[in-house]
């Protein structure tokens, strides 16, 4: 959790204090008193969103900002969403931008760089400011906005104001006439329709808000609600979905132990580019499967579980670039092998352990990435460390030149599991680790780790030095696959096939002893 999260859950208190010391002047001199709250009154931030017309792709913006204290404001758009490694440059999409102040007089303002508009203030106390924003964006990253619906992405239609990432905000969101219901993780202002409320900046960006006529089926799991909102969700068996996320929920959460949310939101929004983790929401496009096709759901499920362990891996247990965020640039890490390609061997691990995946489908899962791993033409250019260090400017995926950080990271935290299984003589796994990172980075200390200090856990809960393993991490060395598969009596079968091309299967080992079986056994 970011550290200005801390003080901002204070806020209310805050007001309650000062109406207290506001109270106990009452016998001071009025001009004192005026004074006094004129100088600790606290300021207030909002926004506005409207969608008159969905057939122009374009929200309209109203940002109110009271107690202004400055000469100059000045006001930036993100670049990037958390999440998505990209700079998609959001300023690209606004115009119409105005600021007045209280009396809708026009203040001057002139923009200062690509995603800044710096506005003078001249003594005024509150400042009104209005925009549009193109929405017609087709990945998780971008806003959309049509006559089927509203996904509002929140930093690509959220400007915020310098050095006041701290500040808590409301938003209301004012649909159009033809949508009937918002879905978001906010938390609702009581008493206000469609107003929401949030402690900081950080917050409202991890929050996105999905508007229009979608289905939504709630549930809780362990007396935690969670609500699932659906566009257009066609025919499925609402029951056997809602058992199979519950199952899915307690073997993910099962893992850390602990619960870092009060409510969650799943929005599953139909056709489309990806999904994108947050907090305590996911925002996915896809449609859900029947389980009749066992393959598709299966490949359904394993996504939706991949996205849903980023609330712990990478949002609460997360490397110390991501979070709190620079929203104006790349914030840059090497730990992606394990934030992401980690998530990817987790998903898996979660699916076996919830009953939707057998052994060996798991296996024949790993044998996959193995191979994709082993052909890539990047595999010998590239580490995984730096791959994810790279990512804002490569392809996600891989390329002639790249490494996939999904790729090799999800087969790397499998050795790694493996590893400290081994050494620990089965006491100790991965969850462990995570745990341990949980506790102490996420609680604790409230920021995320150093790449030294993953290290240094690591080889606390394994008992071992471990540069073998880092070795894997920060070169492009082949892996010595045998040896740790060999800890769970397994073995990477390599076949010379047509065109001078290998396959590489995880099989078992013709002979094994009682360790390598046990350990089997509990990892799979």
């Amino acid at each position: 959790m970011p550290k200005r999260w801390k003080f901002n859950r204070l806020w209310p208190t805050v007001l309650i204090l000062i109406g207290l010391t506001v109270g106990c002047q009452i016998k001071a001199p009025q001009a004192r008193v005026g004074s006094l709250r004129a100088a600790e009154a606290p300021s207030v931030m909002s926004f506005t969103v409207s969608m008159e017309e969905p057939a122009s792709n374009r929200f309209r913006v109203i940002f109110q900002y009271e107690g202004v204290r400055e000469k100059f404001v000045e006001l930036k758009m993100p670049a990037w969403s958390p999440g998505y490694y990209r700079i998609l440059n959001f300023a690209r999409n606004v115009d119409g931008f105005k600021a007045k102040d209280e009396s809708s007089h026009l203040l001057n303002w002139e923009k200062i760089a690509d995603d800044t508009w710096k506005i003078k203030m001249d003594g005024v106390r509150t400042l009104r400011v209005s925009y549009e924003v193109a929405a017609s964006g087709k990945g998780v990253a971008e806003s959309q906005l049509n006559e089927k619906g509203a996904y509002i992405s929140p930093t690509s239609v959220f400007m915020f104001v310098a050095g006041k990432l701290d500040h808590h905000i409301r938003v209301s969101v004012k649909p159009h006439q033809g949508f009937s219901r918002i879905s978001t993780a906010l938390e609702p202002v009581i008493g206000e329709e469609n107003t929401f409320y949030a402690d900081n900046f950080d917050e409202l960006y991890d929050c996105p808000i999905y508007v229009g006529n979608h289905e939504v089926l709630t549930f809780t799991v362990g007396q935690v609600p969670y609500e699932l909102a659906m566009q257009e969700p066609g025919d499925f068996n609402k029951d056997e979905i809602i058992s199979a996320l519950k199952r899915m929920i307690v073997s993910a959460t099962g893992i850390v132990g602990e619960i870092p949310y009060k409510r969650y939101v799943f929005m599953m929004m139909g056709e489309g580019m990806g999904g994108l983790e947050h907090r305590n929401s996911m925002a996915v496009f896809t449609r859900i499967p029947r389980p009749g096709d066992h393959k598709d759901y299966q490949r359904w499920l394993s996504f939706i579980t991949h996205e849903f362990f980023h609330l712990y891996n990478i949002k609460a247990i997360r490397p110390i670039a991501l979070g709190p965020f620079d929203y104006e640039r790349e914030n840059r890490t090497s730990m992606l092998w394990f934030s992401e390609g980690g998530t990817v061997y987790y998903e898996y691990i979660i699916m076996k352990r919830a009953g939707f995946m057998s052994r060996d489908e798991v296996l024949s899962t790993f044998s996959r990435i193995i191979d994709k791993v082993e052909h890539s033409p990047g595999r010998k250019l590239q580490s995984a460390a730096l791959a994810s260090y790279n990512t804002w400017t490569e392809p996600f995926f891989g390329s002639e030149k790249t490494i996939s950080y999904y790729d090799i990271g999800a087969i790397l935290t499998m050795l790694l599991d493996l590893k400290i299984r081994h050494e620990t003589d089965n006491n100790k796994t991965l969850d462990d680790v995570m745990r341990v990172l949980y506790q102490r980075f996420y609680k604790e200390r409230r920021r995320g780790f150093t790449d030294e200090e993953f290290r240094g856990v690591c080889e606390e809960v394994e008992g071992t030095d471990l540069s073998e393993f880092f070795n894997y991490v920060y070169t492009s060395e082949p892996i010595d696959y045998d040896k740790y598969l060999g800890y769970a009596g397994l073995k990477l079968e390599i076949k010379e096939r047509e065109g001078n091309r290998r396959s590489y299967t995880i099989k078992l080992q013709e002979e094994f002893d009682g360790r390598q079986l046990r350990l089997l056994n509990s990892w799979l």
